[in-house]
């Protein structure tokens, strides 16, 4: 993986005001993905967005750590059914039309 693709999990936490922590539980959750490039954490580029809402529900909504892993598996959940609920739609216009 290329390091412009990639921001350093220390500089992700000093700019959003998290704890190193918290980023870390993350990761270990399997809610992120972090990977270790020179001995330094970092998170890739398409992580972010994912990472953001979390600090946002953990920061705006104080909701610790297990909390925000039940919400993200219910939000998965969600697409999920949202995608089989499109599929079956167009599966149903078929016999329709």
């Amino acid at each position: 993986m290329r390091t412009e693709n990639l921001i350093t999990v220390n500089d992700f936490c000093v700019y959003h005001n998290v704890e190193y922590t918290f980023v870390d539980y993350l990761a270990e959750a399997g809610l992120i993905k972090v990977t270790t490039v020179n001995k330094t954490n970092c998170i890739p580029i398409d992580e972010i967005q994912k990472l953001e809402r979390m600090v946002r529900l953990h920061n705006e909504l104080e909701i610790n750590e297990p909390g925000i892993a039940t919400i993200n598996n219910l939000l998965q959940k969600l697409e999920d059914m949202q995608q089989e609920m499109s599929i079956l739609r167009s599966k149903l216009k078929l016999y329709e039309g």
